[in-house]
């Protein structure tokens, strides 16, 4: 199916990737990198409301944009990272049941040791990034996340 240009691609190209993008010339910047959560997350609302009802496979068939940030949340872990980040940065403290992390304490600048995150979603060589710690202790580097996000949402904007 051909779609044309939604609202939701105005939302990317305006807010969503020079957001992220001025956030990667700087990565060690919490202020750009909560930026970024940010706008990465309220994609989400965006995207529901431009395909709801001309494409809903797109959306999951949701009926509300929070049904489909729960649904994100469960298929994707790595948009339950980026939402969770952005909603603790608002709120400070999460306590919906379905969070991975619960406050906004747990997104910091910081480094991780060998072996305390993923290989090859950091800094090469170690070094100074935006680190979240999960409610379950893994160590994330947020980069990496964000990173599969805007892909996920370049994939369903196509």
């Amino acid at each position: 199916m051909n779609i044309s240009r939604t609202e939701a691609h105005e939302f990317f190209d305006t807010h969503v990737a020079p957001t992220y993008e001025e956030w990667i010339k700087d990565p060690t910047s919490i202020r750009l990198a909560m930026s970024a959560a940010i706008a990465l997350n309220q994609m989400a609302d965006h995207l529901w409301h431009a395909y709801t009802n001309v494409d809903p496979s797109r959306v999951f068939n949701t009926v509300s944009p929070s049904a489909f940030r729960a649904e994100l949340g469960r298929r994707h872990a790595h948009f339950a990272i980026v939402r969770d980040v952005a909603e603790a940065h608002k709120h400070v403290k999460l306590d919906r049941s379905s969070r991975v992390l619960t406050g906004v304490e747990q997104t910091v600048v910081g480094a991780t040791g060998w072996g305390e995150a993923d290989f090859g979603t950091g800094p090469y060589g170690g070094g100074p990034s935006i680190v979240v710690e999960l409610d379950d202790g893994t160590k994330h580097h947020f980069s990496h996340p964000a990173k599969e996000i805007l892909q996920l949402w370049l994939s369903i904007l196509v």
